[in-house]
């Protein structure tokens, strides 16, 4: 019986959250937050699905029409898309270091990790886009997420990477220099999915200030392509805090976000800015090596989680 291991990584974002509403290009990266999937086949007809974390299992038959509710309704959702290729059994055990809510997105990591299980068991032989479209037609249409598709290009394709993120997304590997990324949580509590609600209703409202500035973080997103590919971290940082003016004017920053930014830069961070859709969630900061820990350490006075992660390809 066929049994293996997938693990896919987490994302952080560095311009361009949101733009992917509304199909302009982002700039995010996969990083050492790792969710990982035990895949093992069966001879029966049983698929088994848990989360150790939740501490949670379901279990349905192959072919059976079960529901795309509940914590694990994003792998349910995959196996109903890739219900043609499954005749058989199997188990899928989850465990996740991505922090849940924290604008890491955990979810798609999921979403991808079982469609990676599933090609890998099936040799479908997928493509990176193939994998991020699979993922982001399962997100959006089947179980209604407001997402664009920054999050399914950065998984899927790892590394860094400058997304085109209409229908015909792209994904460009980014060069970058050594890195220290350090991202803090928030905790504030938030909806990802009541914000993007939020947001898209403005976006179909043609708001002017939230046009406007996003029409600047697309500016910005530009100028992050090229300072990454000439490795300028004072330009990097410069535009993250740029991006996080933005944030404050689109009303998606939270005054604890605000000061964690603060904090990060009294502290000597490049740059410090939001992630994800924003009203919680974390923040990143871009350090130089010796100021890593004083960073950390006035982040965590402040009573945050705080981790150092590494760009993974």
């Amino acid at each position: 019986m066929e049994e293996f291991q997938i693990k896919t990584a987490g994302r952080i974002c560095f311009f361009g959250d949101n733009a992917d509403l509304i199909e302009k290009p982002a700039i995010a990266a996969a990083i050492s937050a790792y969710l990982i999937l035990d895949f093992k086949a069966r001879k029966d007809d049983k698929i088994i699905l848990r989360s150790v974390d939740l501490d949670f299992e379901e279990e349905f038959q192959v072919g059976s029409n079960f529901s795309l509710e509940g914590p694990l309704k994003y792998i349910k959702a995959v196996i109903r898309n890739l219900s043609s290729h499954i005749n058989s059994g199997f188990s899928m055990i989850i465990k996740s270091d991505i922090p849940i809510g924290a604008g890491m997105s955990s979810s798609t990591a999921l979403t991808i990790g079982a469609i990676r299980a599933i090609d890998r068991w099936k040799r479908l032989s997928m493509s990176l886009s193939d994998i991020a479209e699979l993922s982001y037609t399962t997100e959006s249409r089947d179980l209604g997420s407001e997402c664009g598709r920054m999050d399914q290009y950065a998984i899927s394709f790892g590394g860094i990477t400058y997304i085109t993120t209409d229908e015909n997304a792209t994904a460009e590997k980014l060069n970058h220099p050594q890195l220290n990324l350090i991202v803090a949580d928030s905790e504030d509590t938030h909806d990802t999915a009541d914000l993007q609600i939020w947001l898209r209703n403005r976006l179909d409202n043609r708001e002017p200030l939230l046009m406007e500035s996003l029409g600047r973080v697309v500016d910005i997103v530009e100028e992050g392509r090229e300072a990454f590919k000439s490795q300028n971290l004072q330009q990097l940082g410069e535009l993250m805090n740029r991006q996080q003016v933005e944030e404050k004017l689109m009303g998606t920053s939270t005054p604890r976000l605000d000061l964690m930014c603060s904090e990060s830069l009294d502290s000597g961070a490049l740059g410090a800015k939001q992630m994800g859709a924003g009203g919680g969630g974390c923040i990143i900061a871009l350090a130089e090596s010796d100021k890593v820990s004083v960073i950390k350490g006035s982040l965590e006075r402040m009573g945050c989680p705080v981790w150092k992660f590494n760009i993974i390809e």
